[in-house]
């Protein structure tokens, strides 16, 4: 029996949905398309090979009032002739997609994340559109999107909003899991220390305002003061370096070391092997691939109450520490790990177990499973 073809279209070439596009090969004759490879927004080491199943789209670009488009794709669709379109957001270039698409009664499905409140990308907001302070953008994206296939959220959280706030059709709406590269963070070692070793506290996230790089430096700045023997490694991407950096050199604080040496996505999970503690003060995010890389890692985890879709693999004080957004909760949790060093093995051996189904291998299984109850197969 010859395998449905699928097609994904969205943004950037990110490496993990590179490496999932091959996983989904099991199951489907895949292929993913993409307007850019990497953004500015995202490091030249992003920049993985594509392979045979994955591309970058011909005459593609975007534009101010139009967002995303590719002339290319349309010749790309005629050559792949796919049984199932999934276009990765609500777009503007997506609409005229999805339209061409029903005429030809091909299967469309739209992925997304909880729509939040913002003006443009830079906008940190954390709050999500609703009926109340959206109601005209959410009428226009019902009117013009509603009546594909299947619209999968990423996350309950997405899911709610559009059947809540936005009135797709519920019978219509599910949610999925991202995609996660986890397979090399389970070759680490699980960390077996004692109280005089030095402990590497990782912030592995961008350096924007909604995850709060300046709070983590205020966090280890306290705890350097009473354990000398510990470090902090920080992402050097975002809008926020410079502050960061000039905050680091006037309180004078040691140990703080920008990553900006990573010289391949497919080393990228070393910084991982070499740390000890993930922590994420975030004031929103719909779930975060850093909190899986590092319990696949086998890490110690400290993070904030304000992030999605955790409660299957973050239990507070078993496998982790949760924190609310408050400077002496982070301190105290971070130190409970240095004083009682044996915590490392237990909560990762917890972790590692917890999160193995966000293994590629499974996520393509998932995708799989729903395509089928939604008659997509």
């Amino acid at each position: 029996m010859l395998k449905k073809k699928i097609v994904f279209i969205s943004n950037l070439a990110a490496p993990y949905q590179v490496k999932f596009c091959y996983a989904l090969q099991e199951y489907f004759d895949a292929e993913f398309w993409f307007y850019e490879h990497i953004g500015e927004t995202r490091p030249t080491w992003w920049k993985i090979p594509l392979g045979d199943k994955c591309k970058i789209m011909k005459c593609s670009g975007r534009l101010p009032m139009i967002g995303y488009f590719s002339f290319g794709l349309f010749f790309d669709l005629i050559r792949f002739k796919p049984d199932v379109i999934l276009l990765g957001g609500f777009m503007k270039w997506h609409y005229l997609i999805f339209k061409l698409a029903k005429l030809f009664n091909k299967k469309v499905v739209f992925l997304s994340e909880p729509l939040r409140y913002v003006k443009n990308d830079s906008d940190q907001s954390n709050d999500l559109r609703t009926k109340e302070n959206s109601k005209k953008e959410l009428t226009v994206l019902n009117r013009f999107f509603r009546g594909a296939d299947l619209y999968l959220g990423m996350g309950q959280v997405a899911q709610k909003q559009f059947i809540e706030e936005i009135g797709f059709d519920k019978e219509k709406v599910n949610w999925t899991s991202y995609p996660q590269d986890l397979d090399e963070y389970y070759a680490h070692p699980l960390r077996v220390k004692n109280k005089s070793d030095v402990f590497r506290i990782l912030f592995a996230n961008r350096l924007i305002e909604r995850y709060q790089p300046l709070f983590v430096i205020e966090v280890f700045e306290k705890i350097f003061e009473k354990y000398p023997n510990t470090e902090l490694l920080m992402n050097s991407d975002g809008p926020l370096q410079l502050e960061c950096a000039a905050y680091i050199e006037k309180k004078k604080i040691k140990n703080v070391k920008f990553l900006d040496k990573i010289d391949s996505w497919g080393n990228m999970h070393l910084v991982y092997k070499h740390s000890d503690i993930l922590i994420l003060p975030a004031t929103y995010s719909n779930g975060n691939g850093t909190i899986y890389e590092a319990r696949a890692s086998g890490m110690g985890v400290v993070i904030s109450n304000k992030i999605n879709h955790i409660d299957y693999h973050s239990i507070n004080n078993v496998n982790c520490f949760i924190c609310e957004l408050k400077l002496e909760d982070f301190v105290e949790s971070i130190i409970k790990y240095i004083e009682n060093p044996e915590l490392f093995v237990s909560h990762g051996e917890i972790s590692r177990k917890l999160v193995e189904k966000r293994k590629n291998e499974n996520t393509a299984k998932q995708y799989y499973d729903l395509f089928q109850k939604y008659g997509m197969l």
